[in-house]
């Protein structure tokens, strides 16, 4: 561990978790290289070991560099240029990371988008990037077949979860799931015909920058229209060397992706860094978390390196894990929204009597910063706390309208820099203007929009989100702002709530006032009691206008596609 040093008040001079890492990963430098290069580096003495594991299909690292290289030389028989942006809409399946790295081994770069966005965002995708290459999973065909003419795309690769499969499960896939009959003569091309058109041609070498544009993943689209987000190589092989600097691990430890690749926490945390490190990775196109104690019996897992509190939470419920062996479990994360402390507690008692090594660790990022920026440790994992920053990222807490920074434990706006912040939103200086900011220090510093505070240790507390400011009025007239994250808060301390979100609703006398939207837990009567109970708590620690005017008991809340609870789909319900 790093000398510790005396305080001067400020964290982003102090930086008192680098503590946690070692003088050698502080100074190390980090890997001035492509992706592709780096999964060569690391693995190109062990051809004979498993790289991916997709439904009963073992695919070697020897195997999964030779559809590598048939995918890029099928992109260069196409004209694929470096430099040049093509769409990717696939879900987890082998498919989706040959296409990544081939198109990264020629220096062209991958538009990841979600494959079963609605028609026009996926249209607006395609234009945004001027795409005339796409390879889209066979729904995202079914999708926009028909409308397909509105974009520059000239060849579109149409891409079935059966590709990849074992001989004996394929044809049975195809005979329940048949594939989609593409018009002749068209844009379209099946997978197959795609790389026997490119079995006569040789991807050349790529001197590529590693500093230059390798993927656009884009953001949820919580402020607004989604953005396109531009990382390159440096950006996301810095994340991925700062994850492996201090885990431990053994080549050939089995990693269970559960989210999709068109998310970068999914893609890099969960993806390319394990196969970087010389992982197992077990692919499910279609995750199911209630089927958690399955793939575990399946796969016996040792990291699940991304994942969500939307798929840990099912665990409680499902009886069959409460006498499973978990021995295997190792390191198993989870990012992305907040997890309640009694849930995280109830799970890592789980974990913890069935034999899992350690309990749950999280982390805070954003896809701006590619992915994790804080991670928790076995020393540092307090409840409520998003844990330290990685060794080469730096945070701080400002004031919202002075940017100044404030000393330890001060609220403020969590800020962060380092190798991993994006080179901009895509054709959107504005936008990036507005969230990328040059500081005193002359660094540039990505404005989370999270409120926060970081302790003495550097731990990071998340507390609520800037852009959830809402305004009201309170009892004696003036105007004041509201908190729903606080408000969440306080009702997530009641035994009967498993998941609530707090929203604002428009009022002509008092601007906004708030409603909360609740799931309570198994067993419990949504009664006229309960309601009066959560309204007591609400009146003891909060001020009275932010006690709820509306409690609403749901079955479910709304989730965006990355698995957050989806507060701008409660606003917008009718009343």
């Amino acid at each position: 561990m790093a000398e510790e040093k005396k305080l001067t008040g400020y964290p982003s001079i102090d930086k008192p978790w680098l503590k946690y890492y070692s003088e050698e990963t502080i100074n190390a430098p980090l890997p001035e290289c492509t992706i592709y290069e780096y999964l060569m580096e690391n693995n190109r003495d062990f051809p004979d070991d498993i790289a991916i594991l997709y439904l009963g299909r073992k695919i070697k690292y020897s195997k999964l560099f030779r559809q590598i290289d048939l995918t890029a030389a099928a992109f260069c028989s196409l004209g694929v240029k470096p430099g040049e942006i093509v769409t990717v809409a696939l879900p987890s399946i082998p498919e989706a990371l040959y296409v990544v790295y081939a198109l990264n081994k020629i220096g062209a770069v991958s538009n990841m988008i979600h494959p079963l966005a609605g028609e026009q965002e996926i249209l607006h995708y395609l234009n945004e990037v001027q795409s005339e290459v796409a390879i889209l999973f066979e729904g995202t065909y079914n999708i926009i077949k028909d409308s397909i003419g509105q974009t520059m795309v000239k060849h579109a690769i149409v891409v079935s979860a059966g590709e990849s499969l074992p001989f004996g499960v394929k044809q049975l896939y195809f005979l329940k799931t048949p594939r989609a009959r593409l018009p002749k003569p068209s844009v379209f091309q099946s997978w197959k015909d795609f790389l026997d058109a490119g079995a006569n041609t040789a991807a050349p070498s790529v001197q590529k920058d590693p500093h230059a544009m390798a993927l656009i993943s884009h953001t949820g689209g919580t402020t607004g229209e989604p953005k396109g987000v531009m990382c390159s190589d440096y950006n996301i092989n810095s994340v991925i060397w700062q994850i492996a600097c201090e885990l431990e691990y053994d080549r050939q430890e089995i990693n269970m992706a559960v989210l999709p690749p068109f998310v970068n926490y999914s893609l890099v945390d969960g993806m390319l860094a394990p196969l970087a490190f010389g992982f197992q990775l077990v692919l499910i196109p279609d995750y199911r978390p209630e089927k958690f104690d399955q793939y575990i019996k399946t796969y016996r897992p040792n990291h699940l390196m991304a994942s969500i509190p939307a798929y840990y939470e099912p665990l409680l419920h499902n009886e069959r894990l409460a006498t499973m062996d978990l021995s295997c479990l190792k390191h198993i994360y989870y990012g992305g929204d907040k997890m309640g402390a009694d849930t995280e507690q109830a799970i890592n008692k789980l974990l913890k009597s069935r034999g899992a090594q350690y309990p749950l660790a999280k982390g805070l990022g954003s896809t701006e910063m590619v992915s994790a920026a804080t991670v928790t440790y076995e020393e540092i994992n307090l409840p409520e706390s998003s844990g330290i920053p990685l060794v080469k990222i730096v945070c701080k807490i400002v004031d919202p309208e002075t940017y100044q920074e404030v000393t330890y434990n001060q609220q403020g706006e969590i800020c962060m820099t380092g190798p991993s912040l994006m080179l901009g939103y895509y054709k959107n200086q504005a936008a990036t203007d507005a969230i990328v900011k040059t500081h005193k220090d002359g660094r540039h510093w990505l404005h989370t929009g999270d409120l926060g505070y970081i302790n003495e240790d550097g731990a990071i507390f998340v507390t609520g989100r800037i852009k959830r400011l809402v305004m009201t009025k309170g009892a004696d007239g003036n105007v004041t702002k509201m908190f729903p994250d606080r408000i969440e808060a306080v009702l997530n301390q009641h035994p009967a709530v498993e998941l609530c979100c707090v929203v604002g609703i428009p009022d002509e006398e008092r601007i906004n006032y708030p409603k909360a939207c609740i799931v309570t837990k198994a067993g419990v009567t949504e009664d006229e009691a309960l309601t009066e109970e959560l309204l007591r708590l609400c009146q003891d620690k909060l001020p009275g206008y932010m006690v709820p005017d509306e409690i609403e008991y749901r079955a479910d809340l709304p989730r965006t596609p990355r698995g957050k609870i989806d507060y701008r789909a409660l606003e917008k319900i009718p009343r």
